[in-house]
């Protein structure tokens, strides 16, 4: 009963609805394996055009790396100025960028403290322009399927949050962003590894090929048709 309260607690932590702006549409499947784990994303408006978009996932399995998450989710909100820095005798605010705010949680989340380290993507998309900034601490590569049919992966990318104390004393951790602009009809699509790392009854991986694969099959239906038919394939 306790394990299965915290995963109800756990989803409550996922977004309550499905779209973002009259200009852009967002669908996700949300299923733990076990009752309980470490993975969660989240998408949250800071202003009229800018919104935060996250996924994580936490190592290991479980109540401990779900305690983490939980915390990771409960820092980054709003009300706690994470995400946006206000001004103390003012009324200015400016967005934190993705790298400022991995930087804050490799200090948040060291490895000695938690015994966890977990992986991220997150994006600060504005919804009038397109202009996407992201920066990945380790997560699985996001794909970007263009309205042209082209197929692109974002690369650029640094290592887990919380690995710095198990680097080499030299061995700088760095966060590197990027931006790029998606245009009408060209479609994100972030996942954890448990979807390319799911193995069926003969211990075969779905695996990033087929995964791949099947995207660009889908490349030119609705994000929610999308979603829908790579569960059903899975």
């Amino acid at each position: 009963q306790d394990l299965e309260a915290a995963a109800d607690i756990q989803k409550s932590l996922l977004p309550l609805k499905a779209s973002i702006s009259d200009q852009v549409e967002a669908a996700w499947y949300f299923e733990p394996c076990d009752k309980i784990g470490g993975d969660i994303f989240n998408m949250i408006q800071l202003d009229n055009e800018h919104w935060v978009i996250y996924m994580l996932d936490v190592s290991g399995h479980g109540v401990p790396a779900a305690m983490v998450t939980v915390s990771v989710s409960q820092l980054m909100q709003l009300h706690t100025g994470f995400l946006i820095k206000r001004a103390d005798s003012s009324s200015d605010s400016k967005i934190m960028s993705p790298v400022d705010v991995l930087n804050e949680l490799e200090r948040e989340f060291p490895f000695d403290r938690f015994n966890n380290f977990f992986t991220i993507n997150y994006f600060i998309l504005n919804t009038e322009n397109g202009v996407l900034n992201y920066a990945n601490a380790g997560h699985p590569k996001p794909i970007v399927l263009h309205k042209n049919g082209s197929f692109e992966e974002l690369t650029s990318g640094g290592p887990p949050i919380g690995t710095r104390s198990l680097r080499l004393k030299d061995d700088q951790v760095i966060f590197k962003e990027e931006q790029i602009r998606i245009y009408p009809g060209d479609k994100v699509i972030l996942y954890t590894d448990g979807l390319v790392e799911y193995y069926n009854e003969k211990d075969e991986f779905y695996g990033n090929d087929r995964f791949y694969d099947r995207l660009r099959e889908l490349q030119g239906k609705p994000v929610g048709d999308i979603v829908n038919e790579l569960i059903q394939s899975l």
